[in-house]
């Protein structure tokens, strides 16, 4: 069984949420390197409820793999330092991560 994650990044602007979302495509591979599996990266732009927009990406890492070590080991990586380049990190307000528990009836275990 694998290890989902819900990673949700608050942007600072709609323009910041559309960079982001053309770097998460260049993420895909470098995490797929270390083990990290995307399943799908969604965009919430700003609204009236909630001032500012986000980026929310469904991620897998094999059962044995420590979370915390795979996702280290990609934010240090070089692909990691090219897909950022350009960007700048304070545009990111917020980055919440939760770790995900399927249900024994979830299609996703």
């Amino acid at each position: 069984m694998s290890q989902y994650q819900l990673r949700v990044y608050t942007l600072r602007s709609p323009e910041a949420l559309v960079a982001y979302a053309r770097i998460w495509s260049k993420h895909i591979p470098g995490l797929a390197k270390h083990r990290i599996t995307t399943h799908g990266v969604w965009t919430v732009p700003a609204t009236r409820e909630s001032e500012a927009p986000r980026l929310y990406a469904l991620v897998s890492y094999q059962d044995a793999d420590d979370v915390q070590e795979r996702m280290e080991a990609y934010l240090s990586s070089p692909e990691f330092r090219a897909d950022m380049a350009g960007f700048a990190l304070g545009q990111i307000l917020n980055v919440a991560e939760s770790v995900l528990r399927p249900t024994t009836d979830s299609p996703l275990r």
